[in-house]
């Protein structure tokens, strides 16, 4: 008889951020509108068509408010068919490298808001990631470890609070914006391969070394690696004093950020892991890859590679995919998680599903205490409001409303326990060379995310915003 993992838990469902009955503002609007319109046209004494004209508005306010198109709500559907259809007349939906110009160092060539970034090297020649528009300096880590599920029970269980514990270190106090992160396989060009059989002198004219070349020959085109990266975004609003003590500046800042950094990899070696801070090359390295997958096979020297050079040449974005460099991308989110407990192990039918290029990547933001709290108790005041207005108006409650219940009843007491609390928000990126192998591709990760317990939506209106959170560690996020 087996016992169940102590350190399974149930995701508590996502915020609806509703103020009446579970429906959003925007709900509540049309629905008011809607029932003036009726009853404008029925008080007022008009002629029996405008009568009908009025039914007619009313009926389209509750379609927009309660229909749904490409599993979205239609108000928000509109919203986004709008502005692409806007960005599609102004020509923004295409993006071309303007490799003419004149080009500042280290500014990053990227589409829509990415194009402000910069990467720089601080004295110790860590990479820095400069976003002047959210005022946030970015590092990032590659991260090597035991196969999790190779481990035993014990050393599985250490690990993940020592995760746990890095995830919580976050909360305190608000100098971390945003953690990431991101997982992902890229094309490996199995030269590890050939160098073992080229050291050992493997004769190709021998029956074993015709056929252990013929393996490599086959197996290039299609091996893949998985890299795994972590990254922090400092908020530098929030140190602002610890930057003018190191000398002020983008220089003082960096300083800051290298503090920061060896906390995490303290947090990270407790969690069983190893962390290489990248340099500047590695990070432009990263950056092209994301967007040029096949540059792992091209790219010699990642050091030589300068972060004006590393963006992308073209960006072609569609309703639900865009296209890069060298490959077609479709970009999902995770609009739910789990809902029974889950293991920590929960993810691997999804980040271990072979034969598929994707980046998987896990945004948080972490919430300062005294907002969480607020918001806690904000929520069960606004849970307490809608049981009343159930039970006044005689809609019976139901197994989800005490469900809802519960879990914001069990964030105020984790908050009151001292836990901290974080916004999380998952994406997940599938590539492919043809449109042929992209919708394959995506029917597979698909059916893996179902046996991964999650609920995958794809992106529409939003792939190059997806995109650029996605596959790029900086933290950027969807808002």
């Amino acid at each position: 008889m087996t016992t169940p993992d102590p350190l399974a838990t149930r995701f508590p469902r996502p915020e609806q951020n509703a103020v009446m009955l579970g429906l959003r503002p925007v709900q509540v609007a049309l629905l008011l509108a809607a029932v003036a319109v009726v009853t404008l046209s029925f008080v007022i004494q008009m002629e029996p068509i405008s009568r009908l004209a009025g039914v007619l508005v009313a009926v389209f306010c509750l379609m927009v408010a309660f229909g749904r198109a490409e599993e979205l709500p239609v108000y928000r559907w509109l919203v986004l068919r709008g502005i692409h259809a806007w960005r599609s007349a102004l020509g923004r939906q295409s993006y071309r490298a303007r490799v003419l110009e004149p080009r500042q160092h280290g500014r990053l060539q990227l589409p829509g808001e990415g194009a402000a970034m910069r990467v720089m090297t601080s004295v110790s020649g860590l990479g820095v990631v400069h976003d002047p528009g959210r005022r946030r300096l970015v590092a990032v880590a590659r991260i090597e470890g035991p196969a999790h599920l190779l481990q035993n029970a014990d050393e599985q269980d250490r690990r993940v609070a020592a995760y746990g514990q890095l995830i919580a270190g976050l909360c305190q106090g608000n100098r971390i914006a945003r953690a990431q992160i991101l997982e992902r396989t890229l094309p490996d060009p199995a030269d590890e391969l050939g160098q073992w059989a080229t050291s050992r002198k493997l004769d190709p004219q021998t029956p074993a070394g015709e056929i252990y070349a013929d393996l490599l020959s086959q197996a290039a085109p299609t091996a893949a690696k998985h890299e795994t990266l972590f990254s922090f975004a400092v908020n530098l609003d929030a140190v602002s004093r610890e930057v003018r003590k190191n000398g002020g500046g983008l220089v003082g800042a960096a300083a800051v950020l290298e503090s920061e950094a060896r906390a995490f990899q303290t947090s990270l070696a407790a969690a069983g892991v190893a962390g290489a801070w990248l340099s500047a090359g590695d990070l432009a390295t990263s950056l092209r890859t994301a967007f040029d997958p096949v540059a792992t096979r091209t790219l010699s020297d990642a050091q030589s590679l300068d972060a004006v050079d590393a963006g992308p040449l073209a960006v072609d974005v569609s309703w639900d995919r865009l296209r890069t460099d060298s490959s077609l991308h479709r970009v999902y989110v995770v609009t739910e998680w789990p809902r029974i407990r889950a293991t920590p192990s929960f993810l691997s039918p999804l980040l271990l599903k072979p034969g598929i290029r994707r980046t998987f990547t896990l945004v948080l933001e972490p919430i300062p205490m005294a907002k969480a709290l607020r918001d806690a108790r904000r929520h069960q005041v606004e849970r307490v409001s809608d049981r009343a207005t159930r039970s006044r108006i005689g809609q019976l409650e139901t197994e989800e409303d005490r469900q809802l219940d519960a879990d914001v009843a069990q964030r105020e007491r984790d908050l009151a326990a001292g836990h901290g609390d974080v916004r999380w928000l998952g994406l997940l990126v599938v590539s492919a060379d043809t449109e042929d192998a992209l919708d394959d591709a995506c029917m597979e990760i698909e059916i893996a995310a179902t046996q991964a317990l999650l609920d995958l939506r794809r992106l529409v209106g939003q792939q190059l915003e997806g995109f650029i959170a996605a596959a790029l560690p900086f933290g950027v996020g969807l808002g």
